[in-house]
């Protein structure tokens, strides 16, 4: 895969200098000169300083856009900031996503994520979802809000209507201007937990969990020792364990995305898409085997057989799925354990590849 990105970067620089379009991935991007065409770029996090004269279309955990773009804008990722000119249509998805006050954007724009802030200028309206969106900035044309929390700042400039959907009434400070009129739509929405009330998903939770401690049981079985010490690394080793596997956790998706852009990588895409969903399952179950150790130890057990453990993989399972079905904080606690584990079992392959490669390394002792 390594071996293909690589390819790929080379090849967006030759593409480049002939003017054709520019392909970059890689765990960490950084666009510090001028792009003639379209660029597609996909990384753990992408800096834009240099201006785009096509086309952009970004995939990451973190973007950070600087520089003007000459046409449109289509980005998806964690956090997003934008800071530049836009002269086409905006696309925008992500968890946070931010229009600082020195962004533009010409075209049309729809934006959508968990906390949506609009600290710049719009000429040609918008179109916002999010859980919050907070509007600070000057928009031109209709806007289109649907969100659970909507407030418009002092500094808010309005050119237009607004058509707003929530399950709140919106708060408009006094000193906003709005030149239009302000419209609630009657299909209001409420996002606060959008899936809670959904009657299939009660009715497969036994079956999840069944499947989930099945799961565990096999990986054990398989693996027991590899899921000990990686379970042990998240206690031993955090901040090593989320950094890594918050690295890993939003730079595939992005690469898999590069790859069936290419067309000649869909297979790749799709085997690496695979993997990395059993990594994501593997990295879940090992988060379990932690909690359950650190409930263990808090009465004062130590597991030592392997009985015991099974009950302590039962035991983490039933806590966790517990405590991601709290609102608000339960997704951001399957996100956490998914990243946690997956840090783990990197460490932890790299660290027995590491011992073996150092075991073929030593010289053979003598017989005598």
């Amino acid at each position: 895969m390594l071996a293909l990105i690589s390819g790929i970067a080379h090849a967006a620089e030759d593409a480049d200098t002939q003017g054709g379009n520019v392909y970059m991935a890689g765990a960490e991007v950084r666009v510090d000169r001028a792009i003639n065409r379209d660029l597609v770029a996909a990384a753990g996090r992408i800096d834009v300083i240099e201006p785009i004269a096509g086309d952009a279309v970004f995939g990451a955990g973190a973007l950070d856009v600087r520089a003007p773009n000459g046409e449109g804008l289509r980005a998806a990722g964690g956090v997003i900031t934008l800071a530049s000119r836009v002269h086409g249509d905006l696309l925008l998805v992500g968890g946070h996503v931010t229009l600082s006050p020195t962004s533009e954007v010409r075209g049309a724009g729809w934006i959508a994520g968990s906390r949506v802030t609009i600290n710049g200028r719009a000429l040609s309206g918008l179109k916002l979802y999010g859980r919050e969106i907070v509007i600070a900035g000057e928009i031109h044309g209709p806007l289109e809000l649907s969100g659970h929390r909507i407030e418009l700042l002092s500094t808010a400039r309005i050119h237009g209507d607004i058509e707003y959907s929530s399950g709140e009434d919106i708060k408009i400070d006094p000193a906003a201007r709005i030149t239009g009129q302000i419209t609630r739509a009657t299909n209001t929405i409420d996002i606060s937990n959008p899936i809670a009330d959904i009657p299939i998903l009660k009715a497969l939770r036994p079956l999840l969990l069944t499947g989930l401690l099945v799961a565990g049981l096999l990986l054990y079985s398989l693996f027991p020792r590899f899921t000990e010490h990686a379970s042990t690394l998240i206690r031993e080793a955090p901040v090593r364990t989320l950094g890594i596997g918050t690295a890993l956790f939003f730079s595939v998706p992005p690469v898999a995305v590069l790859l069936v852009i290419t067309i000649i990588g869909i297979p790749v895409a799709i085997a690496l898409g695979a993997f990395h969903a059993l990594a994501l399952l593997a990295a879940y179950l090992v988060s379990c085997f932690f909690v359950g150790d650190v409930l263990a130890r808090l009465i004062g057990q130590k597991p030592r057989s392997k009985g015991w453990r099974m009950v302590l993989l039962a035991i983490g399972l039933f806590v966790l799925t517990f405590l991601t079905t709290l609102p608000y904080v339960g997704p951001f606690l399957i996100l956490l354990a998914c990243i946690a584990g997956l840090g783990a079992i990197l460490l932890q392959a790299f660290s027995r590849y590491s011992t073996a490669a150092a075991s073929e390394a030593m010289p053979s002792a003598p017989f005598w």
